[in-house]
């Protein structure tokens, strides 16, 4: 039996998110995982690299996530990486991810601050709003597996930027899954 991949993208870009009408869907199919790794990587590339749009700045930078690291705490305290330090360390991996590279993920496996928080293990990673965050406006969403696409597997990248803007946020989810075939 032949092979089949879809690759799956829902997203508002490269406008923003008030309702799900605001989400356009697309779906390819592809004959082989290289084929459809490739294009999975080049729709985040198209999308981070190209134009700027409600979420990304051209340059592969996520606007609303920059702005948080930026204004992150920076100070260590009783000897652990501050704030930034840990969030600059995870924001270089995601644009490796967004780029298209194989990386080791070789920072922090968490992270927690007063609003957003991070876990990773087995080679995915959530990302999300905690504690006074989401009273607050920020409740990002980061979820991948797509640190390294080396293996055969179902992948996948979501992405939510509400990191406190007062608009509507911007929304990306793509899966790229090996196609069953149906028997009845």
């Amino acid at each position: 039996m032949k092979e089949i991949w879809v690759l799956s993208i829902k997203t508002s870009l490269p406008g923003t998110c008030c309702n799900a009408r605001d989400l356009k869907t697309e779906f390819y199919a592809f004959d082989s995982f290289e084929e459809a790794r490739a294009a999975t990587r080049g729709v985040l590339k198209k999308l981070a690299f190209g134009e700027e749009n409600a979420m990304f700045d051209g340059n592969g930078n996520m606007i609303y996530l920059r702005e948080y690291v930026d204004n992150a705490y920076d100070e260590e305290i009783d000897g652990e990486p501050s704030c930034k330090a840990v969030l600059e360390a995870f924001y270089a991996l995601f644009l490796d991810v967004l780029a298209g590279k194989n990386v080791v993920f070789n920072i922090e496996e968490s992270y927690s601050d007063c609003m957003i928080a991070y876990e990773y293990s087995d080679g995915m990673i959530d990302f999300c709003g905690e504690y006074d965050g989401p009273i607050n406006g920020y409740e990002p969403i980061i979820k991948t597996n797509m640190f390294s696409m080396i293996e055969e597997k179902d992948y996948y990248l979501y992405l939510d930027d509400a990191f406190g803007q007062d608009d509507d946020t911007s929304e990306l989810y793509i899966d790229l899954r090996k196609a069953k075939k149906y028997e009845s």
